[in-house]
């Protein structure tokens, strides 16, 4: 049997130093605040956290691989949310404005973009961008290719 003394030894974190705490990206962006822990039923491990990011928002999934460390005043991942390019403006390799990411999903079980669905004052409806067109993230998604070789709708 184990002790208070003993789980103090070890630095245990409780759910009461969990819950309620900030999520900060591998950016040092805030996304929200830990709302639920899940739990294995079998392993009585840690598998993940839920993240609340403030009223008419949807809230977010995080597994525990995602996951860097736990301090006393925040979570800190180890990625950025695929999702948080939701609202981003998307350039192509010339730094032409292509649009702004409406949509996306991400591949299976993991953080990888598959597609983005961006809207644009150029186009008729939203139009999808695979995601393997992505160069790079960072305040904006940023392509690999020029517009014209894209092959998007004028």
């Amino acid at each position: 049997m184990i002790n208070l003394k003993q789980f103090n030894e070890l630095n245990a974190i409780t759910s009461d130093d969990v819950l309620g705490k900030e999520v900060i990206d591998m950016n040092g962006e805030f996304l929200g605040v830990v709302e639920t822990l899940f739990i294995h039923p079998q392993n009585i491990e840690v598998i993940g956290i839920q993240i609340d990011k403030g009223f008419l928002r949807r809230g977010l999934l995080i597994g525990k691989d995602h996951i860097e460390k736990v301090t006393p005043h925040a979570v800190f991942l180890k990625i950025k949310p695929a999702v948080s390019v939701k609202g981003m403006k998307v350039f192509d390799s010339d730094g032409k404005d292509i649009g702004t990411v409406m949509g996306l999903s991400v591949k299976q079980g993991t953080n990888e973009i598959d597609n983005l669905a961006v809207s644009s004052p150029f186009f008729k409806k939203k139009v999808n961008i695979a995601g393997d067109l992505i160069k790079f993230i960072g305040y904006n998604v940023f392509l690999t290719d020029k517009r014209e070789n894209l092959k998007l709708p004028d």
